[in-house]
């Protein structure tokens, strides 16, 4: 199976100023690239911090694996084939979406869930959009790990807008 990590990020390498915070700060053009390779995935990996930040608008064809040390306090939420919550591990989640027929699956953050896939060494491509602003504190991309090192080679960079540039990196071998 496929993975691919989508991330905005600002300059200074943060996703967000706080654990839960919508969106808001990239561009349309960005948001209608990430809901467009979701919806080819078919399926998206994520927190339940990422989750709780796109809960009222989920994107439609899509399923939404929500990754949480809890499962069972989302039963009543949960709708096979749209909406599950796991505790398992990524590796044991692509299994299962190998075996459901997925090809491919769209890791959507947060940062632990980016780490916990890269740690795993599951991501195959990344892709990130720079966008042109500081936060100063908050949430990187990846929290502090050790892993062993991991080299990607870009493959494609697109310009989004006057001040957005889309990075496409695949995992060298």
């Amino acid at each position: 199976m496929k993975t691919i990590l989508i991330a905005a990020i600002t300059l200074d390498g943060k996703i967000a100023r706080k654990p839960v915070e919508a969106v808001t700060w990239t561009s349309k053009k960005d948001k209608s690239f990430f809901k467009k390779e979701t919806q080819k995935a078919g399926v998206s990996i994520l927190g339940l911090n990422t989750y709780k930040t796109i809960a009222k608008n989920p994107f439609t064809k899509t399923l939404h694996i929500v990754m949480t040390h809890s499962p069972e306090k989302f039963a009543a939420k949960t709708k096979p084939g749209i909406l599950e919550f796991t505790k398992s591990t990524p590796k044991k989640i692509l299994k299962n979406l190998t075996s459901r027929g997925f090809k491919k699956a769209v890791i959507s953050g947060g940062s632990e869930i980016y780490t916990a896939f890269l740690k795993a060494d599951l991501i195959d491509e990344i892709y990130l959009t720079i966008i042109p602003k500081t936060f100063g504190k908050g949430i990187p991309l990846f929290k502090e790990i050790n892993i062993k090192p991991t080299d990607f080679k870009l493959f494609n960079t697109t310009k989004l807008g006057p001040n957005e540039i889309l990075l496409q990196y695949k995992k060298s071998h």
